[in-house]
């Protein structure tokens, strides 16, 4: 009898060790699933994105494809944020808002609150960028999305000049021109560059320019150079005109004369 029982007992242990088997495969599967829940939990955080996320381009308002490297208070441009830059939600669904910001360059972007017309406190190299139209950039939407949760894509900005900062007589030196989402006025990723703003004055005329921090300062007076070199084409153009003009009252004179000088005795 115990030899007829025994293959028993061993069905009894194969089956109760098949049962733990499945038992740890379910286990691991189970902690499977949730590692890869949790790590796609983690990639869809955002990952570097806040703070400065990039360069800013400064260009041609009507041709991208131009730099502008310097100008004046009322030489027009634009920025440009590198392509499939973004905020981290739109402005519809999300409440993110699209600002635009002058400050000293020893100020940190990251910082900045926004109010009704730019950075907060306004005035001491502190400002919106100003649109051709002398209105501030702040406060913008950005591309609609269908629903919540996506990226907020920035629409191509606007013509901007340095004509309304001008005015405001800003100390010359060294100040960062930028684009910045925002949520609720804070703060979020911002893009920008670095300019130098100067402004010279006499007895009775304020003079403004402005350039790229990364080019010489001897690029502020290009625009004098081209100026200059419109007057020296113009002096040449009427110099070889008034030589033409001598040339042919020249040649009349001549042709009177030689009827006079045929008619002369050998």
């Amino acid at each position: 009898m115990s030899e007829c029982s025994h293959p028993k007992k061993q069905t009894r242990g194969s089956s109760g060790a098949a049962a733990t088997s499945r038992q740890v495969s379910i286990g691991i599967a189970i902690v499977l699933v949730l590692a890869a829940l949790v790590a796609g939990q983690a990639s869809a955080e955002p990952v570097g994105t806040s703070g400065d996320v990039g360069d800013l381009g400064v260009t041609d308002a009507y041709d991208g494809s131009k730099p502008v490297t310097h100008g004046d208070a009322k030489t027009e441009f634009t920025v440009r944020v590198p392509t499939g830059a973004s905020c981290p939600g739109d402005s519809a669904n999300d409440q993110w808002r699209v600002q635009s910001f002058l400050i000293p360059l020893s100020e940190d972007p990251a910082d900045i609150k926004y109010g009704a017309i730019g950075p907060e406190p306004v005035g001491n190299g502190r400002y919106a960028l100003f649109g051709a139209d002398t209105t501030p950039f702040v406060h913008q939407l950005t591309v609609r999305n269908a629903t919540a949760g996506q990226p907020g894509v920035i629409a191509p900005l606007p013509t901007f000049s340095f004509e309304v900062v001008a005015g405001e007589h800003i100390p010359s030196g060294e100040y960062r021109v930028g684009v910045a989402c925002t949520y609720f006025g804070k703060t979020d990723r911002y893009w920008d560059t670095q300019v130098v703003l100067t402004e010279s004055a006499d007895t009775k005329v304020s003079k403004f320019r402005w350039r790229l921090a990364s080019e010489p300062a001897s690029v502020e007076h290009a625009g004098d150079g081209s100026n200059s070199s419109a007057v020296i084409i113009f002096a040449i153009v009427a110099g070889a005109a008034a030589v033409l003009g001598l040339a042919y009252l020249s040649r009349r004179r001549s042709a009177r004369r030689a009827p006079n000088l045929s008619k002369e005795p050998a």
